[in-house]
């Protein structure tokens, strides 16, 4: 387990706190300074170690945990990309954006995190896939905790 992770709560967690209210200290920061839930942390450190072996990088993110003022100004400035202020599951801490490669479709990070990040409890999900509804290549989901 990676020292950042050693102050968290890392098992799977559920939330009584709105979407994009959770506080900090039911958060994890990530190396990058990003923020994900726990359990969502804890899987993404398994992910990043095994994407980490085969391009010999950490996955580059541009985005996790999204508090409520967050999703309010990125709807207003991205509406039609963006989800509803209150419905994101970045609001819940289990959604990264990522960049590096994996925020577009076809190419060697791409493809490596569609063939392996189910492992780990992540996905692209199928609206956010190429022919999807709203094609996202970038955005990954911690599934494991929310099934």
């Amino acid at each position: 387990m990676p020292s950042w992770l050693s102050t968290c709560r890392t098992t799977a967690q559920e939330s009584t706190t709105p979407n994009g209210q959770i506080p900090d200290a039911s958060l994890c920061e990530l190396p990058d300074g990003f923020h994900l839930r726990g359990d969502a942390a804890a899987a993404w450190a398994r992910l990043s170690a095994a994407y980490k072996s085969r391009f010999e990088d950490q996955p580059c993110l541009t985005d996790g945990y999204r508090d409520l003022a967050s999703q309010q100004r990125l709807y207003a400035v991205k509406p039609g990309l963006a989800a509803q202020p209150g419905t994101s599951n970045h609001g819940w801490g289990v959604a990264v954006d990522l960049c590096g490669g994996v925020e577009t479709f076809g190419t060697d990070q791409y493809v490596w995190m569609l063939e392996n990040a189910e492992r780990f409890g992540w996905e692209n999900p199928a609206w956010a896939r190429s022919g999807g509804s709203r094609p996202e290549p970038w955005h990954w989901e911690y599934i494991e905790g929310t099934r």
